[in-house]
């Protein structure tokens, strides 16, 4: 029933309500007998005493008569809350931004399980509404299915939906709720079990005016660092002299739940001092600008996670910013001078004679094996495109043997206007991600004729599908391994979802089937399978700059397919 939600009332919001930070801060609070909710158009989150349940329910359209102030333009059909470990304390995480929407964390450090339910379903919409639960943001450990039951507890005026009890020690899980009918009515929420929350470093790169090192590469870094930590492979000292470096680059492991404070502290001096450069960074990365790097002394940044005083979970990078080197006003005559400019010439014009013939004797090289490449790729196209055309037609003729007149007819017709985009794109190594849409959506359309399976093409909606390239072809081979070999045997409880989504400058494409699943070990793959992976090795010769990678994730629920097109929106 869209419009017509339960939610906990205006006054009860008002009064017993703590903000993010507020929660965050006060580590003394206890959860108590509490539920928890998190505002969806904002960083808020209320507790509410369970024991008030009963009296506390009203529809979404008195609420808003009473609460206009509260209410936003924001949407509460689901409404999901959370209940957890009445001791525990410090139990906040950070907002986590998952596609279009934003879901609640909450840190568990006492491993103790949280209760999810979901106010807005109820007995006459929980058949609209489906959930799933990701594992360590990797692994399904339960596909989309339907609300496991309602329950009426805690006083409450009618039964709600039940999603579960979660427990997952040191590691994370994701519950994802959705409406079936309506996509953009959905909501989620991560639980974060984890016991270690000192920031992981992977990457420390500083730039000059000429160039980029990254220090923890103690052959190329200019001699900014000459030695790592065997613990935490960081620099132990790193040292520059002033002016020198115009800024440098921390690059955290992904902390999606986790947000960290950064400070500048220094060593020397006649007091220490401590400057804090940002307080809730949920970014993988921070610029600390040339300003704080000019002045000569002994300095650390310090890393912490928000409010952590625990100094075990502190992350330290000593440095050392030298004086700068000083400038002599010696001046040589031009005759003192003429024989050393003479000689540095000679010496800068040979070595140029030899980098240009060593240049274009690589330049050479490198277009034969592009060259290579390309006719390699274009055979294995060849090949791809007769591997499909086999097996649309072998499905044409399975409508056929059935005696299913109508069904070949139609599967012909749209096999016919899919063989035209094939056959008219088959020169052309990139296609649209438009282009590449409509073909699969053609296919699919087919196959599903004939199995009856359901699938989802979903795309991020500020992606560009056709001003945005990609290898022509790419996703065909495993949308149709996702049919033959993950979905046809289960007929309509057979579903394949095709997300493309943008991170940064990368192309993310994923197909996920729920399928039986492979032991790539064991099984052998299929042959359109291994011309993709040849393919992708080959796409990687040619664009250096633009990898491709290819992620094979399958277990006895299904298997995900997941490509990345690195650095491919410039």
């Amino acid at each position: 029933m869209k419009g017509k939600i339960l939610i906990m009332l205006g006054w009860l919001l008002t009064t017993i309500s703590l903000t993010h930070d507020a929660i965050a801060q006060n580590r003394e609070s206890e959860f108590g007998n509490n539920f928890v909710f998190h505002e969806s158009r904002s960083t808020s989150y209320y507790l509410v005493d369970d024991t008030l349940l009963s009296g506390g329910v009203i529809r979404l359209e008195e609420y808003k008569k009473t609460n206009k102030q509260n209410v936003l333009s924001g949407k509460y059909e689901i409404g999901l809350f959370t209940k957890l470990n009445p001791k525990l304390t410090d139990f906040t995480g950070s907002p986590v931004s998952v596609v279009s929407k934003t879901y609640p964390s909450y840190t568990i450090a006492d491993n103790s399980n949280a209760i999810l339910v979901a106010l807005g379903i109820t007995k006459d919409n929980i058949k609209d509404y489906k959930y799933h639960v990701v594992k360590n943001d990797s692994i399904e450990i339960v596909p989309w299915s339907p609300i496991p039951k309602l329950e009426q507890k805690y006083g409450a005026e009618a039964p709600y939906g039940a999603i579960g009890t979660f427990n997952s020690p040191n590691g994370t899980i994701m519950v994802e709720v959705v409406n079936t009918k309506d996509y953009s009515i959905r909501d989620g929420v991560i639980y974060d079990w984890r016991l270690n929350y000192k920031p992981v470093i992977e990457s420390i790169i500083a730039n000059t005016l000429t160039n980029f090192y990254e220090l923890t590469d103690l052959k190329n870094n200019h001699g900014y660092s000459k030695q790592l930590d065997p613990t935490t492979g960081l620099p132990t000292g790193i040292e520059f002299p002033a002016d020198s470096i115009e800024g440098i680059r921390l690059t955290f492991k992904h902390h999606e739940t986790i947000p960290y404070t950064i400070y500048l502290e220094k060593l020397d001096g006649d007091s220490s001092e401590l400057t804090q450069l940002t307080y809730y960074l949920q970014k993988d990365y921070y610029d600390i600008e040339s300003k704080q790097l000019k002045i000569p002394g002994k300095y650390r940044f310090k890393v912490i996670r928000v409010g952590e005083p625990d100094k075990a979970q502190t992350l330290y990078i000593p440095f050392e910013v030298k004086p700068p080197p000083p400038v002599t006003n010696k001046k040589a005559s031009l005759k003192q001078a003429l024989p050393y400019i003479i000689a540095t010439l000679s010496g800068v014009a040979l070595l140029f004679f030899i980098y240009y013939r060593h240049n274009q004797n690589k330049l050479k090289i490198s277009a034969r094996e592009r060259q290579l490449a390309g006719l390699k790729l274009k055979s294995i196209r060849s090949q791809l495109n007769p591997h499909f055309m086999f097996n649309a037609l072998t499905s044409i003729q399975n409508l056929i043997n059935k005696n299913n007149v109508e069904g070949a007819n139609y599967y012909l017709s749209i096999f016919s206007g899919l063989t035209r985009q094939v056959l008219d794109t088959n020169n052309e190594e990139l296609l649209s991600v438009q282009e590449e849409l409509k073909i699969l959506d053609d296919y699919l359309q087919m196959e599903q004729l004939r199995f009856g399976f359901q699938y989802q093409i979903k795309v991020e909606l500020n992606l560009n599908q056709a001003n945005i390239d990609i290898p022509a072809m790419l996703l065909q081979p495993f949308v149709e391994n996702a049919v033959k070999h993950g979905v046809s045997a289960l007929k309509e409880e057979g579903n394949i979802v095709i997300q493309i989504s943008k991170e940064n400058n990368d192309i993310v494409i994923s197909v996920v089937d729920n399928g039986k699943g492979f032991n790539r070990e064991v099984e052998a793959t299929g042959y359109g399978m291994k011309l993709s992976e040849e393919r992708v090795t080959l796409l990687n010769q040619i664009y250096k700059d633009q990898f491709v990678t290819l992620t094979v994730n399958s277990n006895t629920t299904g298997t995900t397919i997941t490509i990345r097109l690195t650095n491919w929106i410039l």
